[in-house]
């Protein structure tokens, strides 16, 4: 049976960034009388199943939720993941353990989609070499950078085409930009009716000038972006990612890069969320912009993930399953 609401306890197992954090929305989201334990993982297995004993619910970010740690847990309690990804959790090992995650459906789309035409258009406009010419080398000339392209009549090809490679497309075609996709989950139809063409994913790399990601993260996804797919890249594209660090294999990117088979890279994440950027290969290029995983950032957004991911976990506890806004694995029989 779903744990009464009244006297629940709920986990917040977070990472170190987290630490201290204001979590007053989420306690306003929760059931009355529901008490909170606070966890930040550090890498100790041990201190995490500790941490998880006696809960009724876990909202968490981005703590590893692996295979062994759920079979650990003795207890099956739910687990709410505060993001739209949800790779951080073995989501097969729960389905097999009657484990129920939930995640959130949306709260960022508008955010990344900018975030990604804010890198778009400051790789194409080559922002970054106008910045060190001025800023640092003091010399305001106009003409010291060339071969710039005109953006409109590019070829923007995005590799995903939910909510937000949507967004994407509504934005990119607002700049000229001839927009094409490949999601093997899409209808045909409805990116035909938003002006995009789905193509398989050998000839969307071919065509693109730009390549943008937007999928998830998972077994048949990690390093997708190999040195396969970029011998594939015809036109010397830019290359976009605000989505996950592991869908590119970074040694592979630093070759295409220095080879001249792309033209640059804007990357919201890298392979881990701590990179030690004073020895990473991408850190310091003039050919390369790099966010620090920010792109789904704004007051508004934090405050929508915040009161989603726990009002999930309130929805579990109070019995109305229906109410929580993304099942990614949804136990039947306990409600």
């Amino acid at each position: 049976m779903t744990p009464s609401a009244d006297g629940a306890l709920i986990l917040f197992a977070e990472m170190p960034e987290a630490d201290g954090r204001d979590i007053s929305i989420e306690q306003r989201a929760l059931p009355d009388g529901a008490g909170v334990r606070r966890y930040v993982h550090h890498g100790d297995v041990a201190a995490l199943l500790e941490a998880c004993r006696g809960v009724d619910a876990i909202l968490t970010d981005y703590v590893p939720f692996t295979a062994e740690v759920l079979a650990a847990l003795g207890a099956r309690p739910m687990i709410s993941v505060a993001g739209t990804g949800f790779d951080s959790v073995d989501i097969a090992a729960a389905a097999r353990l009657g484990i129920p995650v939930a995640a959130v459906g949306e709260y960022c789309t508008e955010e990344v989609a900018d975030h990604t035409l804010a890198l778009l258009l400051a790789l194409n406009r080559r922002l970054l070499e106008y910045h060190q010419q001025v800023q640092v080398a003091h010399d305001f000339r106009w003409n010291l950078v060339r071969g710039l392209r005109r953006l409109s009549g590019q070829t923007l090809g995005l590799v995903g085409f939910g909510r937000i490679g949507q967004a994407v497309a509504r934005r990119a075609q607002g700049f000229g930009l001839v927009v094409v996709a490949h999601d093997p989950v899409i209808d045909p139809a409805l990116a035909s009716a938003r002006g995009v063409r789905l193509l398989p994913l050998d000839e969307l790399y071919a065509s693109a000038d730009i390549v943008s990601l937007h999928c998830n993260l998972g077994p048949q996804s990690r390093g997708m972006l190999d040195r396969a797919a970029f011998a594939c890249m015809r036109r010397r594209p830019l290359l976009l990612n605000v989505a996950r660090g592991g869908l590119v294999d970074e040694a592979a990117l630093v070759e295409a890069l220095d080879a001249g088979a792309l033209a640059g890279a804007g990357l919201d994440v890298l392979a881990t969320d701590s990179p030690d950027l004073a020895r990473h290969p991408l850190a310091g290029r003039p050919d390369v912009l790099l966010t620090p995983h920010v792109a789904f950032y704004s007051d508004t957004a934090m405050t929508e993930l915040a009161r989603i991911s726990a009002g999930n976990i309130a929805a579990w506890l109070e019995g109305r399953p229906d109410d929580v806004f993304r099942w990614v694995n949804r136990v039947e029989g306990r409600s």
